[in-house]
C-alpha cells in the first residue's frame, strides 16, 4: 500500500540553520524571510525608532551569519537568534551611553512621509499620540522588564525562550512581565485619567 506524501514539508528552522552552517546562503535567505520582522520588532519595541529597529535587525542577521559555524542545534532556534538580538542590543545601549558622556548624539529630526488619499490628520495624530505615550511608558521601564514585556507580549515567544535569552530562571522572567504590565498601567492611567 502506498502512502500519499502530500505537499512536501517546509523544513523546520534547526535544519536550515544547519544547513546554513554549512554555506548555504538559500537557507539563510528563508531563515531571515520567516524571523525579520519578529526580530525587527522585538528592537522597536525596546527603541521606538523604526531606522534603529532596522539596523539592529540587519546586525543581529549578520552576526549570524558570520559566526555560523558555531552553532550548534540545541533548543529553540527562536531563543538562539533572539540571544544575538539580546547583546546586540545591550551593545547598542553601551555605545548610547558612551556617545552621551561624549556629548556626540544629535537630535533626531524625522522624515516627513507624503500624504495619500486616505490621509486623515486627526487619525494620524491620535495614533502618533498614543504610540508616543506607549513608548514613553516602555522606556521608563528598567531594561529587564522592558524586554521581557517586549519577548513575550510584542513577539510572542515562550517563557522559556526567554528565559535562554536572557540568562535567568522562568519564574524571574514572569516577575519581570508581570511588573512591566503593572507599571505601564499605572502609566497609561494617569496619563489618559483611567
Amino acid at each position: 500500500m502506498r502512502v500519499d506524501e502530500g505537499p512536501s514539508q517546509q523544513p523546520d528552522d534547526v535544519s536550515l540553520m544547519v544547513r546554513v552552517r554549512s554555506d548555504d546562503e538559500d537557507a539563510f535567505a528563508e531563515l531571515y524571510r520567516r524571523h525579520h520582522r519578529r526580530v525587527a520588532g522585538f528592537f522597536y519595541g525596546l527603541s521606538g525608532d523604526p531606522q534603529v529597529a532596522g539596523d539592529l535587525r540587519q546586525e543581529t542577521f549578520l552576526r549570524i551569519w558570520r559566526f555560523r559555524k558555531r552553532y550548534a542545534a540545541t533548543g529553540s532556534f527562536k531563543a538562539y537568534v533572539f540571544s544575538f538580538a539580546r547583546n546586540i542590543w545591550l551593545e547598542n545601549c553601551r555605545e548610547i551611553r558612551r556617545r552621551r558622556r561624549l556629548g556626540e548624539l544629535q537630535a533626531f529630526e524625522p522624515e516627513s512621509a507624503p500624504a495619500g488619499p486616505s490621509f486623515r490628520p486627526d487619525t494620524v495624530a491620535a495614533r502618533a499620540e498614543l504610540e508616543g505615550h506607549i513608548l514613553g511608558a516602555l522606556d521608563k521601564l528598567p531594561e529587564d522588564q522592558r524586554m521581557a514585556f517586549v519577548l513575550r507580549i510584542v513577539d510572542g515567544l515562550s517563557i522559556g525562550d526567554i528565559a535562554t535569552i536572557m540568562q535567568c530562571p522562568v519564574n524571574t522572567v514572569r516577575s519581570r512581565k508581570l511588573l512591566a504590565i503593572k507599571k505601564l498601567r499605572e502609566t497609561l492611567r494617569k496619563t489618559y485619567s483611567l
